[in-house]
């Protein structure tokens, strides 16, 4: 009888540590976000999510944020090469820095959420949404082209802004 209580005992103990929300974390984070269901689908979609705190989730999104200003950025050097026209040309070199820069904030983003400093980490990444703004707006201007990178970049765009969403969570927590 004294090692059924003993197990008893045991068992209790260890689940009061497990966060009884844990399951239901993604979900309740999202739902805070500026895109529940983008923020559900980009969340769930990564293994690491399951066992990840709040701190994580954002991390995690940063981390897709930075995949994304990647992804466009390698599409802009290979647009570059293809490219005769000058104009266009000019825009994508244009496209290439401000990409080229947000990979940097997303990055310095992510360093200063590890670091806890929510202020900055926002910052960053909200300064990778002016440099993903900045390429589109060369386009813009005269003589106006139509950008290439149009539909990447406003997904880039609203992926950073649920992300900013996530890390406002963080700092008023």
């Amino acid at each position: 009888m004294n090692s059924m209580k003993i197990l008893l005992v045991i068992f209790f103990i260890s689940h009061s540590f497990v966060n009884p929300s844990l399951g239901d974390l993604i979900d309740d984070v999202c739902r805070k976000s500026s895109d529940y269901k983008l923020c559900v689908e980009s969340l769930r979609a990564n293994p690491k999510s399951s066992s990840a705190d709040q701190k994580g989730l954002t991390r995690i999104m940063l981390q897709l944020s930075l995949a994304k200003a990647k992804n466009i950025y390698n599409e802009v050097l290979i647009l570059l090469q293809q490219t005769k026209e000058v104009v266009l040309k000019q825009c994508l070199q244009i496209c290439k820095d401000n990409y080229d820069e947000a990979v940097d904030d997303i990055t310095s983003s992510i360093e200063y959420l590890d670091a806890n400093e929510f202020f900055f980490a926002r910052s960053f990444a909200i300064d990778a949404t002016d440099d993903s703004s900045s390429c589109e707006e060369s386009f813009a201007e005269p003589p106006i082209r139509k950008s290439p990178l149009k539909p990447k970049s406003d997904d880039f765009l609203h992926f950073v802004e649920t992300t900013v969403s996530l890390i406002n969570l963080l700092r008023n927590s």
